[in-house]
């Protein structure tokens, strides 16, 4: 369909030159329509990166685990729970078209202020709010102490992976992605082991 080779175009573009680096016509032109065609799908070029946007969300969470579930994983050992979580999310950022979006939200981020709050609401402060419900939850469990700080402990778990997302699609762009999303797994679920063996309730 033509809206979706739009689409597919579009986060292309935006994601090598730029949200800012690349024109309408040049869309058109890159999709073989002509640029007046744009508008039959779209009402401009924000309403292009809207749509981008809400397609990755809605993937992101099509594959989300349920709290009850989570914590059926969580009675499984930590190790299976995470583990779980970490292969539902690789499976989506590893597809090509999502692993464009990301790139694009992390470059856009410094000058979009639409993109800066969808970073900010949608990428990072909704999943900590989720790992605060998970960390309460370890601690209804006794998982976890039930003096640790649930907030400082969700941060802390989430951020690392944010910055090693950061360092792959800035930093060290262009990097292999199959090789980092591997290290990712690697580094994150390490990372993981040390931030609950420290908050962990110990056995008598």
């Amino acid at each position: 369909m033509t809206k979706d080779k739009i689409l597919d175009v579009s986060i292309d573009l935006f994601s090598k030159y730029g949200y800012d680096g690349v024109s309408v016509r040049q869309i058109a032109r890159e999709v073989g329509i002509r640029e007046s065609s744009i508008y039959n799908h779209y009402s401009n070029k924000q309403a292009i990166l809207k749509a981008i946007l809400d397609y990755y969300v809605e993937e992101m969470i099509s594959d989300d685990i349920p709290l009850e579930q989570a914590a059926m994983n969580l009675d499984r050992g930590f190790d299976y729970f995470y583990k779980a979580g970490c292969d539902a999310f690789l499976s989506k950022l590893k597809e090509d078209r999502m692993m464009k979006i990301t790139r694009l939200f992390f470059i856009e981020s410094y000058h979009n202020d639409d993109v800066k709050n969808f970073l900010k609401e949608t990428i990072i402060n909704a999943p900590v709010k989720g790992w605060i419900d998970l960390f309460n939850l370890m601690k209804a469990k006794n998982i976890i102490r039930k003096d640790c700080d649930v907030e400082q402990l969700s941060e802390s778990f989430f951020y690392y992976g944010m910055f090693l997302l950061y360092e792959h699609f800035i930093l060290n762009y262009p990097e292999d992605d199959e090789e980092f999303l591997n290290e990712f797994l690697v580094k994150t679920e390490s990372h993981a082991k040390i931030i609950f063996n420290s908050a962990k309730v110990r056995e008598a």
